[in-house]
């Protein structure tokens, strides 16, 4: 009885090391704006930050979708097509939005900055508004996903650091509320050199701030 024992015992452990060092595989689904897309200032795309993730990943990766515009992509937008479950065609396959964030076990976010630029006389009233939006907005991103998500903060592209300072402090706390992760790319704002884009090394700048994430 003893030997059945420790048979079953060296065979559970066995197996739970197996596991332990079984690689999870990624389906990485990015989504937002010009800064997801990756826009920089030289009008190409060269070093997008959703590129350099799927690269980090691709060992193990099964696979990527990039929604993302460069176009004025706005907060009611997005939840305008996660609602509509608009149908994509990416890498010559077709989607549909909602069964992607199902399926997907890593997404990254960056939306609002173009609600912020074509904004005139932003007040704290204006601001407001569009976090309720935003909050509203990972709300119902995280009804069709429970995994892991990276919202990526603002950065001052409207030369007013106190107001850009108090959003993303409100950011902050929507995405813990929703236990999503907040990334501060508050720093971005010295790597834009062109309206609004950052150079590549502000799109490295993004890559490793979302990764330090995994360093944790």
């Amino acid at each position: 009885m003893k030997k059945i024992i420790l048979t079953i015992l060296v065979f559970l452990i066995i197996f739970l090391i197996y596991s332990f060092n079984i690689s999870e595989e990624t389906y990485y689904l990015s989504l937002g704006d010009y800064l997801s897309y990756g826009i920089n200032n030289l009008d190409r795309v060269d070093n997008s930050y959703s590129e350099n993730i799927k690269k980090h990943y691709e060992k193990n990766l099964k696979n990527y979708v990039n929604y993302s515009s460069i176009d004025d992509y706005r907060v009611m937008d997005l939840m305008n097509d996660i609602n509509d479950n608009k149908e994509i065609i990416y890498d010559n396959e077709d989607y549909n939005l909602q069964n992607l964030l199902i399926k997907a076990n890593l997404i990254t976010i960056s939306i609002g900055m173009n609600d912020l630029i074509y904004k005139k006389n932003i007040d704290y009233n204006y601001v407001d508004e569009l976090l309720n939006d935003i909050e509203e907005l990972l709300i119902l991103i995280r009804k069709y996903n429970k995994d892991k998500i990276y919202f990526l903060g603002f950065y001052n592209i409207i030369n007013n650091n106190e107001l850009i300072e108090y959003a993303n402090k409100k950011i902050e706390s929507i995405c813990d509320r929703n236990k999503i992760n907040y990334v501060d790319i508050s720093g971005l704002a010295k790597y834009v050199i062109k309206d609004a884009y950052p150079t590549n090394d502000g799109y490295t700048y993004i890559t490793e701030q979302i990764l330090s994430f995994t360093k944790r």
